[in-house]
């Protein structure tokens, strides 16, 4: 069950749980491009099977806005 990729939207209330933490932190916000969806869950199943450094990185760089 850990492998599974949820179509039900955990990932978006993981986003939105997130992107509220962030902004009550000063710290901005996560989007995920449309065109970067693809590559974004194939990172999540890396990180459901225990590898995580792959979509942190991918977060950092091609996802957060930081806000000013």
């Amino acid at each position: 069950m850990k492998t599974q990729v949820y179509l039900d939207g955990n990932k978006r209330t993981a986003i939105i749980f997130a992107n509220h933490y962030l902004i009550s932190n000063g710290g901005g916000i996560i989007v995920i491009p449309a065109e970067l969806v693809d590559e974004y869950k194939r990172h999540l199943i890396n990180y459901y099977e225990e590898d995580n450094t792959g979509i942190i990185q991918f977060l950092k760089e091609k996802c957060w806005i930081k806000l000013q």
